[in-house]
């Protein structure tokens, strides 16, 4: 699926673009084995050392915040600027309701999270304008690919 967000597309579908979906995943299995979640696994609750536990969490979630705009620009192909700024956004929301680091810096509050995650999935689509480059440049192809065939359809006429 193409992740770029386009003019075309109904109101969930950029909806569901501007969830890193992948990043989240990805925080959520590591958060579950470092035993920040809300049903912390046996195997992170044997982790001796809690400030290691701390520390593992937030570079989990440093390295992920950077990642995400590299994985959607190379892997998604994603060129719009604000789509990427506002998906990085929608990735520390996520994470935010989810506590992890917050946790550790002392500020997560989970009705704060809830909120938050509501309010901003609904006007987070209204916030990315659709790439209008690549639609002008798709929109400029489609008319010379149909030329050939009319070409065609008056040589063949004239004759």
């Amino acid at each position: 699926m193409a992740r770029e967000v386009n003019a075309t597309q109904p109101f969930a579908n950029k909806l569901v673009k501007l969830v890193p979906t992948e990043i989240v995943g990805a925080y959520m299995v590591l958060a579950g084995m470092l035993g920040y979640t809300y049903d912390a696994t046996s195997a992170a609750q044997q982790m001796p050392d809690p400030e290691l536990k701390a520390i593992l969490i937030q570079v989990v979630f440093f390295v992920l915040l950077v990642l995400t705009p590299l994985y959607l620009w190379r892997i998604g192909r994603v060129s719009n600027l604000i789509q990427l700024v506002v998906t990085t956004i929608s990735y520390v929301i996520w994470v935010y309701t989810l506590g992890g680091p917050f946790v550790v810096w002392g500020i997560y509050h989970s009705i704060i999270g809830s909120v938050v995650l509501v309010l901003w999935s609904i006007t987070a689509p209204l916030l990315v304008p659709p790439n209008l480059a690549k639609e002008m440049q798709s929109q400029t192809a489609a008319p010379a690919a149909a030329s050939p065939p009319t070409a065609r359809c008056e040589s063949a006429v004239s004759r």
